[in-house]
């Protein structure tokens, strides 16, 4: 393989922009970066178009999602754009008045270009590589995709490729607003991410779905059961496993658990299970799916599946954090928790949280029959008030009024 590698390899530069070319043991970098900044400065600004990217571009969720549906039911005029990586797949899942487009083509350099405001979660690593940049009168406004967030990230987090550091920063650089949803973010975000500027305390848009009506909630729960298989009175768990190698860290005994919960509750089980985004194309390998262990991780939207289940179990993805506000049973299963401090590191301990937290499948069990709602909702009524958590249902509206405010000039 090395040999290989040495007659013909592309990979990502390591520092600054393009790839790193091998040619029969020549090494060259080729540069896009001047090609496309000459596209973006030829480029006019649309004073009213809003671009939205997600995860990478790959699905319609998370707080943009929710941003650009709170524009839609303003009625606003504004231009909606977002970046997917199968616009013709994709369009099923959006409404008809976002335009998508392909992400990393040009045309998603022009769209950048051209378009007011970025609203994002995630960094624009591809895009930066190739040579992306912020003109003077663009704004870029980043949601992040985390709550309350335990994981060490970016800046204080160990082991990160010199590339990534490299587009964190640049990105960081380009960024005007971030928006966090407590007292918390205010801090983490600072400590994070290499980023000094304004931090606008808002609410999360994603995390409005835990307050939404019956009518709502009665839609999404009976199309995901339409779509997934299951019946009215079955109970649904989710097990949101954070990101990870798929040969480790999954040895949740799904069918234990399933056996278990029936057993002990009389009532019929089944198991969504949604990986990490970055390894969705892995999760077929993982469990042994069936009736009752239901893959879920090709599910656009994790927060309609949070809204309909009635556990949830995870190690340490930040959903549980989103999850706490619906005030239903959740726990936290961490076998390797020792290992993984150790390489990822928290920015709290984990026994702090309100969560019950187990290392193996007896522990999980035993954590789950022990489970007692009244102290539960206690420790996350604390929690929530010792993080300074604002989500209230209306952040959605909070931060699309803001949007307005910075168009105007009036932030």
């Amino acid at each position: 393989m090395s040999l290989l590698k040495n007659i013909f390899s592309i990979k990502n530069t390591q520092q600054g922009y393009g790839k790193d070319i091998t040619v029969l043991g020549l090494k060259f970098n080729l540069d896009t970066s001047n090609f496309y900044r000459s596209i973006i400065k030829k480029t006019k600004i649309i004073d009213n178009k809003i671009l939205f990217t997600n995860f990478s571009d790959k699905s319609y969720g998370c707080n943009p999602k929710y941003i650009a549906e709170e524009i839609l039911r303003q009625k606003l005029p504004y231009e909606l754009v977002w970046l997917v990586k199968n616009p013709k797949k994709e369009r099923k899942n959006f409404p008809k008045e976002i335009k998508l487009i392909k992400s990393n083509s040009i045309q998603a350099i022009k769209e950048h270009a051209s378009a007011k405001v970025w609203i994002s979660n995630t960094r624009k690593n591809s895009l930066i590589t190739k040579g992306l940049i912020k003109k003077d009168g663009q704004i870029y406004i980043q949601t992040w995709h985390g709550s309350l967030g335990i994981k060490k990230a970016e800046r204080v987090a160990e082991n990160l490729p010199s590339q990534y550091k490299f587009m964190s920063k640049k990105d960081s650089e380009m960024t005007d607003f971030y928006i966090s949803n407590s007292l918390f973010e205010d801090e983490a975000f600072s400590l994070n991410f290499w980023y000094e500027g304004e931090i606008v305390k808002l609410g999360h848009a994603r995390n409005d779905i835990f307050f939404c009506n019956e009518t709502k909630k009665s839609y999404i729960n009976n199309k995901i059961r339409t779509l997934y298989n299951i019946p009215s009175d079955y109970k649904i768990l989710l097990y949101v496993p954070t990101f990870r190698d798929i040969n480790s860290g999954y040895n949740l005994d799904v069918n234990g658990l399933i056996d278990f919960l029936n057993n002990n509750y009389k009532e019929n089980y089944v198991v969504l299970t949604r990986v990490h985004p970055n390894i969705v194309k892995k999760s077929k390998k993982i469990f042994s799916y069936s009736k009752h262990i239901v893959n879920a991780s090709y599910y656009p939207d994790i927060q309609e599946l949070l809204l309909i289940s009635d556990i949830l179990i995870t190690d340490y993805s930040s959903c549980i954090f989103d999850y706490m506000l619906s005030k239903k049973p959740a726990f936290i299963y961490a076998p390797d928790v020792k290992s993984y401090d150790k390489e990822r590191g928290f920015l709290y301990p984990l026994e702090t949280t309100p969560f019950p937290i187990a290392t193996n499948n007896d522990e999980l069990m035993k954590n789950i029959k022990d489970f007692n709602k009244k102290e539960y909702v206690n420790k996350v009524d604390a929690f929530l008030i010792e993080k300074g958590c604002i989500d209230d249902g209306y952040s959605s509206e909070r931060i699309v009024n803001f949007i307005k405010r910075v168009l105007e000039g009036n932030k």
